[in-house]
């Protein structure tokens, strides 16, 4: 028996939810609906995608890594839907986008190889700024469309947003590591480990905010604005990290094995999307990007 694209959608929308009843509303279906079909989904692949807490649900291991590729799937199907849909790949234009380094390493190349194939006629000129540089640059219109990490916006402010990609946090931990015995690990376990602190993109400021909602704090021995270099220091076992599933990568660069494990307090997630100038007639490309790119992301969870 084959799993269905009905079947992906719930389970994603369940992933990014955390909780039946708002991933139910989000495909307009009922609680009991999506419940049914995660089960048929599981039964299919041979393993427990989810599990119970007191807050709602969480992925398991194998929820975990079959979200990836259950992303990976409807985001070809919206791309192959857009194919229908898209104006003329003749369209001719000019867009500045600009893009913070997490985004512009993980999640800028394949949205915009995507585009390049829609619209091969449209110039697309990129920029890489921090995120507050870039919401001044959006405002003075010096850039059309800025691509950032939504989730470190407190305020929109003069701006129009959207949300593509919601990013699960889980701890990072080496293969050997005391811990990868638990299925799940808590923050006050992980307060006892040495931790590894990503710089870049507000890293840290994210970082301080969970863990003190939790009156708890991590016992940090080295900062870095390199995920290769945290990539490296988990891997060898120097210590942890919690790290959002979009930069994550199984192998260090020397080859050694970094394993995840889910953290059993709500940990908030790492959320990519868009931002342009609120109150102000767009450009016909960046409306195309705008449009291109929500079909792309978030057209797999709808009904």
């Amino acid at each position: 028996m084959s799993f269905t694209l009905r079947q992906l959608r719930y389970f994603v929308a369940v992933a990014e939810t955390n909780k039946l009843a708002d991933a139910a509303a989000s495909v307009n279906i009922s609680p009991s609906s999506i419940t049914e079909a995660i089960k048929e989904l599981e039964h299919i692949l041979g393993a427990d995608l989810i599990e119970r807490n007191k807050s709602g649900v969480r992925l398991t291991c194998e929820g975990y890594r079959f979200l990836q590729s259950a992303q990976k799937i409807l985001a070809a199907v919206a791309e192959a839907k857009n194919n229908f849909r898209q104006d003329s790949p003749e369209t001719q234009g000019y867009l500045t986008l600009a893009s913070s380094v997490t985004v512009s390493g993980y999640f800028l190349s394949n949205i915009f190889e995507a585009f390049r194939r829609a619209y091969p006629n449209i110039k697309v000129e990129f920029h890489e700024h921090s995120r507050v540089v870039i919401e001044r640059k959006v405002e003075k219109e010096q850039i059309d469309i800025g691509i950032v990490l939504t989730s470190n916006i407190k305020d929109t402010g003069p701006f129009e947003s959207t949300t593509l990609l919601k990013s699960q946090r889980h701890l990072w931990l080496s293969a050997s590591h005391p811990l990868i015995q638990q299925d799940s690990v808590s923050l006050v376990d992980i307060a006892n480990e040495n931790y590894i602190q990503l710089l870049i993109d507000e890293a840290e400021k994210t970082t301080s905010n969970y863990w003190q909602d939790y009156k708890l704090k991590p016992e940090i021995i080295f900062r870095t604005e390199s995920v290769e270099a945290v990539r490296n220091m988990v891997a060898i076992g120097a210590g942890v990290t919690i790290l959002s599933d979009m930069v994550y990568r199984p192998w260090s660069l020397e080859g050694d094995r970094i394993e995840v494990r889910p953290v059993v307090e709500d940990i908030p997630t790492m959320d990519t999307g868009l931002i342009w100038l609120k109150n102000k007639s767009v450009s016909r490309e960046a409306r195309l990007f705008i449009d291109f790119c929500r079909m792309k992301y978030t057209s797999g969870l709808k009904s």
